[in-house]
């Protein structure tokens, strides 16, 4: 249990980019995670990676429409970013993950360690590699 759950502060919910794009399409699981969230009066978060990672194909294939919604969201979402701490947490969870001989894509371990340290309590995600950083991480993961 995280500490904002034994205090009654809010809690931060970070959005992966598997979740992100599942809210954009209009997903049922992502649209009632955040509606509770609202209700609870939680932060919904994302971080600068997955922006990277939805940003990237727009500009690749000039996707007018979709930029639009994904700004949206970004501008709705507390947006993390890779800092020092973060970068540091990121190592710690990847250093593990090579100890246990299972390394996952660098760019999940970097929204990982932004989360961790920015003392988010959960990750929504549809990427079964963050059940693998769970592991080694101080943080809950909600696949959806």
């Amino acid at each position: 249990m995280r500490d904002s759950e034994t205090s009654g502060d809010s809690s931060t919910i970070v959005f992966d980019t598997s979740a992100i794009i599942d809210f954009l399409r209009r997903g049922e699981k992502t649209r009632k995670i955040i509606e509770q969230a609202q209700r609870e009066q939680n932060r919904i978060a994302a971080t600068t990676i997955s922006l990277f990672e939805l940003l990237t194909p727009i500009y690749h294939k000039r996707l007018v429409k979709e930029e639009k919604s994904i700004r949206a969201f970004a501008r709705q979402a507390l947006m993390l970013g890779l800092d020092f701490a973060s970068g540091e947490e990121s190592s710690k969870i990847m250093g593990s993950l090579l100890r246990l001989g299972r390394p996952v894509n660098a760019l999940d371990v970097l929204i990982s360690g932004i989360a961790v340290a920015n003392g988010a309590d959960t990750i929504v995600t549809s990427d079964e590699d963050f059940e693998i950083i769970e592991k080694v991480a101080n943080i809950d993961v909600l696949l959806i």
